[in-house]
């Protein structure tokens, strides 16, 4: 005889399920198909993908928690199975901006059709400057200029002696890694409550990870407190990576934080210094080596090797869903796998150098993405030029 488990209880197991479990779970029988399609599991899965606590079923409309996250999946893979053709480029030159470019909008989370992607920069005269990537024309393009608002200081602590050379954010706000220009000191994670609330009288909660000459560091969006840090020798012959975790504890009244090492390892002698590195699930850690793109876990093993560029890579973009590289005048797109599956990160797409000036000798200085959009900043002497794909499918 068949034994039906109570729906309370099969929800409970389903909850443990990542989305291709939960759609073959669906597909077993009516019982578990109707299980499988409530709200509270899509509604959980949504929320260890993206922030979207804020969310409401109002915003839902008359759409289902599956739906909305089946709809946020499609415009995320939109850009991993894009091909050359599927994109439309425009240029807009000498634009004179040193600063970083970055997404103002283009991967809200809407039940919507992909919104436009918007990209600015802070101009010399402290104006922000705003592009629409899919509308932008030549030359000087579609610009829309706003006023920096004034900004409020919150609190200012003395972290080193020295400049500050890194200052990366968690993904989840919680924490503030600084490491100094001075290369002997020890980089300091900060809780970011003890910032925007600092005690009077007392300093900003911290401690130092135990790791001088740092140059890169990277948090993991899919570990929320872990982070890897990069240090170089300073001959630049030694490369090494250190992986912690960060969590509060309360010792006699007082809360201390604490920084565990949970995994390192040294560069082969053979292999150049990286530049550029990044993190995705937490146990693997993506660097750029010449014109190879390579894949290492947290304590060494060298898991995929990329061979997309003939020349070096000059740039590197990672987030949580893309990869991307230039060397010269292309760009390849990669995707990490779902819930760090073999292999665990995808080549998609090679967007050649169409757009380039043979009369020119700029160098791509800049590049990002978003589920829409692939922009690059293109430095040319003292003028930059942008270049802009949309997606057109």
């Amino acid at each position: 005889m068949e034994i039906q488990l109570p729906d309370l209880a099969l929800k409970r197991i389903f909850s443990f399920l990542d989305l291709f479990g939960l759609l073959q779970a669906s597909q077993v029988n009516k019982h578990w198909n109707r299980i499988a399609e409530s709200d509270f599991l899509w509604r959980s899965l949504s929320l260890e993908r993206w922030d979207c606590s804020n969310f409401t079923d109002q915003h839902l409309g008359t759409h289902t928690w599956k739906q909305f996250f089946l709809h946020q999946r499609r415009k995320e893979l939109q850009l991993a199975l894009a091909q050359p053709h599927n994109f439309i480029y425009k240029v807009t030159k000498n634009i004179a901006y040193e600063m970083e470019l970055a997404y103002l909008s283009g991967n809200s989370l809407t039940m919507k059709e992909q919104e436009k992607s918007i990209i600015c920069s802070v101009s010399p005269k402290q104006e922000l400057c705003a592009w629409d990537v899919q509308e932008v024309g030549d030359v000087a393009g579609d610009i829309y200029t706003f006023t920096l608002p004034g900004l409020r200081d919150v609190s200012k602590v003395t972290a080193f002696q020295y400049g500050i050379a890194l200052l990366h954010c968690s993904p989840d706000k919680k924490w503030v890694f600084a490491c100094g220009t001075y290369s002997r000191t020890l980089p300091q994670v900060f809780l970011t409550e003890s910032l925007v609330r600092p005690s009077e009288g007392s300093a900003p909660l911290s401690t130092s990870l135990p790791h001088k000459l740092c140059v890169s560091a990277c948090w993991t969006p899919e570990v929320k407190n872990r982070i890897t840090l990069m240090s170089q020798s300073n001959t630049g012959k030694k490369t090494e990576f250190i992986t912690f975790d960060l969590t509060t504890k309360r010792t006699g009244g007082q809360t201390v934080i604490q920084a565990h090492e949970i995994a390192s390892f040294q560069l082969a002698a053979h292999l150049e210094s990286p530049i550029w590195m990044g993190a995705n699930d937490g146990y693997t850690i993506v660097f750029t080596n010449g014109p190879y793109l390579l894949l290492f876990s947290i304590t060494g093993f060298l898991l995929q090797r990329f061979e997309d560029h003939q020349a070096a890579i000059n740039n590197f973009w990672v987030d949580p869903r893309y990869v991307l590289t230039t060397s010269k005048n292309s760009v390849h797109v990669y995707m990490w796998e779902e819930g760090g599956r073999h292999p665990y990160l995808r080549s998609c797409c090679h967007l050649e150098n169409i757009w380039h000036d043979p009369t020119t000798h700029g160098c791509i200085s800049s590049v990002m993405c978003d589920n829409a959009s692939i922009v690059l900043k293109v430095t040319v002497s003292e003028s930059s030029t942008l270049v802009m794909y949309s997606l057109n499918m």
